[in-house]
């Protein structure tokens, strides 16, 4: 679904259940409440390395970003230089979670699976 029909009246519900979803996945598989003690939520506060800013929608297994000061949200992996606001714990960085397939003692940077 385009940006532009985010907030289209007659979309809300299918908005709201589509993004309920892919939030849901995003949370389980990528184990952000168990590994980092936060959760991705629309309206929530993130910093990446192209700035701060809050989750606005989701694309798939993706997080939509509108950074503060840009009129046009970006599409950003939710683990990938991605931090989380928590009001208890202040900026909590995100990792990919470790490659399963990757032979023992391999590097697990930028080019792991996940």
């Amino acid at each position: 679904m385009p940006y532009d029909d985010y907030d289209d009246p007659e979309n809300t519900v299918q908005t709201r259940n589509r993004q309920a979803g892919q939030l849901d996945y995003i949370n389980s598989y990528y184990q952000l409440p168990k590994r980092f003690g936060v959760r991705a939520v629309i309206g929530g506060r993130v910093r990446h390395t192209d700035g701060e800013g809050e989750i606005v929608d989701t694309a798939g297994q993706y997080l939509r970003l509108l950074l503060d000061g840009a009129t046009e949200p970006v599409i950003r992996h939710a683990t990938a230089n991605l931090a989380y606001w928590s009001p208890t714990a202040g900026w909590v960085q995100a990792t990919r979670l470790p490659d399963p397939y990757a032979p023992a003692g391999a590097p697990q940077g930028a080019g792991a699976s996940r």
